[in-house]
């Protein structure tokens, strides 16, 4: 066990993952736990009761508490390392004076609660979907849900029956498959929210590699549009259209799906949350610049179905790669990536006419 200290808490916990011990730690990301803290902290909200149904060490929920200051009660849950959060919250006792603790053992899929909470956390190993549809009974139309998953090769398309079995679409290996994932997990928590009558929305998402992460609001309005995309089996071609043959090359189209086809941002959101940072978040000074530069890319991010890299346009046209710094509608999940309404064949004739 080792002792660590990030934002403004201290805590200890394995340095290596250990699936016997339930308390590993990986530094790669705080950034992702700063980008938590700065979101409920920009929320226009107090006096939150939280549950993060998978607490590990409890560095994340921790870090809540103690830097957000939005909480008065907060719940953690572990099956396996009660203890060592037990002792993290002794450790930053001085950071959450005031605050309603409390720390359980339960399985996640199986916890119970009589109470409403503001803010559930569900950070599996894996797909989150066998832990949400419980905690979505926690739940009220004010609350915020925010939701991990790290089984990205059932949501990106690496393995399709996965993601039929879990999320009930199917992906498909693409230049643009970590948003065809980011929008089949907002699918899917969608239909689970329908499920408890609640219309779950997307505010804001954060993607690393192996990691897919959503938070979400709740409302009375109807639930957003859901569908499928269909790409080229031989082009880069792809559409929200359903067609049999590419417009493009005549090839067969595969439908991909169903997804979340509605924006899978807030921008209202986003926009908070720089102001936030710009005035008020000196706790977050280590992660200022990264936080910064994402929030303010994001927030210029179209919102357009998918988009097309550099890189696989060259690749295909067989022609020397164009600089993205041509291109004005990039976007955060690819540095060779932007964003277009032309048409594949429309593109295509303004880069190479």
């Amino acid at each position: 066990m080792d002792f660590f200290k990030e934002g403004t808490i201290k805590f200890y916990a394995e340095n290596k993952q250990l699936k016997s011990s339930g308390v590993f730690y990986n530094p790669i990301r705080k950034f992702d736990r700063s980008l938590n803290v700065l979101f409920l902290s920009s929320l226009n909200r107090s006096n939150l009761n939280g549950l993060e149904l998978f607490s590990g060490s409890g560095v994340r929920g921790i870090r809540i508490c103690a830097e957000t200051k939005k909480f008065s009660s907060f719940d953690f849950n572990d099956i396996k390392s009660v203890a060592i959060i037990s002792k993290n919250l002794r450790i930053n006792k001085d950071h959450l004076n005031g605050m309603e603790l409390c720390v359980h053992n339960e399985n996640s899929k199986f916890y119970v609660s009589k109470k409403k909470y503001d803010y559930v956390d569900v950070d599996p190993f894996g797909s989150p979907v066998p832990y949400t549809e419980p905690a979505l009974g926690f739940l009220s139309r004010k609350s915020i849900l925010a939701v991990s998953a790290t089984d990205t090769a059932a949501l990106l398309g690496s393995a399709q029956r996965a993601c039929l079995r879990k999320y009930g679409s199917l992906s498909l290996k693409t230049s643009y498959s970590n948003e065809l994932g980011i929008r089949i997990l907002i699918k899917r928590i969608a239909e689970l929210s329908e499920d408890k009558g609640l219309h779950a929305k997307p505010l804001l998402f954060d993607f690393d590699g192996n990691f897919i992460r959503v938070y979400f609001s709740f409302s009375a309005s109807s639930q957003g549009r859901i569908g499928y995309a269909y790409q080229c089996s031989k082009c880069p071609s792809r559409t929200l259209k359903r067609i049999e043959k590419c417009v493009y090359c005549g090839s067969k189209m595969t439908q991909i799906g169903p997804l979340w086809l509605d924006g899978i941002f807030s921008k209202t959101t986003v926009k908070n949350m720089l102001s936030f940072l710009e005035n008020n978040a000196t706790n977050l000074a280590e992660d200022r610049t990264s936080l910064h530069d994402y929030l303010f890319t994001l927030l210029a991010e179209k919102n357009i179905f998918s988009y097309y890299t550099t890189s696989e346009l060259s690749s295909f046209f067989k022609k020397p790669e164009e600089k993205i710094s041509k291109f004005s509608d990039r976007t955060i999940l690819s540095s060779k990536g932007f964003r277009t309404k032309l048409s594949f064949g429309e593109l295509a004739e303004s880069l190479w006419s």
